[in-house]
């Protein structure tokens, strides 16, 4: 996994750019090392923070590190030859989930019970289509060749692997 690193750095480069495509490869890269830094920045800020001050930090972290996904996710669509316009499932997660932690950190947890009981009833509406699409991005491989969206980037010529745009592999 540390040889695929860099695909940490290119996702967090390319956070407000959705055009292009994006390998099943820098996705999983993302998620796992973004949640893992989200852990460790918490856990050495709980030997400087309590209390409300880092409850309000553990909002911040966890929203900020999905702020990259939005475009990670309409790249990863593009590889497929699909709109990415699908990641509108994602935006609608995070909206109800950054709202409702809004609402517990401004309100208590009574307010966002309130908010959330009746949400209940259509979260399965809402769960179900976004655990597909995320499910999707992670595991399935895009198309190979390119396609309307760009160049494969498995064999993009900044790739380190081989293909038929780019024979050799980087040494």
């Amino acid at each position: 996994m540390t040889g695929d690193l860099p695909l940490f750095g290119q996702a967090i480069r390319r956070t407000f750019t959705p055009a292009g495509r994006a390998r099943r490869t820098e996705m999983i890269v993302y998620v796992v090392a973004s949640q893992l830094l989200c852990v460790v920045l918490l856990l050495l800020a709980r030997l400087f923070l309590a209390g409300e001050a880092l409850a309000w930090l553990r909002f911040a972290v966890f929203a900020l590190a999905i702020v990259p996904l939005f475009s990670l996710s309409a790249r990863r669509l593009h590889d497929f030859g699909q709109s990415g316009k699908w990641t509108v499932l994602l935006w609608l997660v995070v909206v109800r989930s950054i709202g409702l932690d809004l609402a517990a950190r401004l309100g208590g947890s009574d307010t966002r019970a309130l908010i959330e009981s009746p949400l209940s009833y259509v979260d399965w509406l809402l769960f179900l289509p976004f655990a597909w699409l995320y499910i999707t991005l992670l595991i399935v491989p895009g198309k190979k060749g390119a396609n309307r969206h760009g160049p494969d980037p498995r064999y993009a010529p900044d790739s380190k692997t081989a293909g038929p745009e780019n024979p050799e592999p980087a040494v």
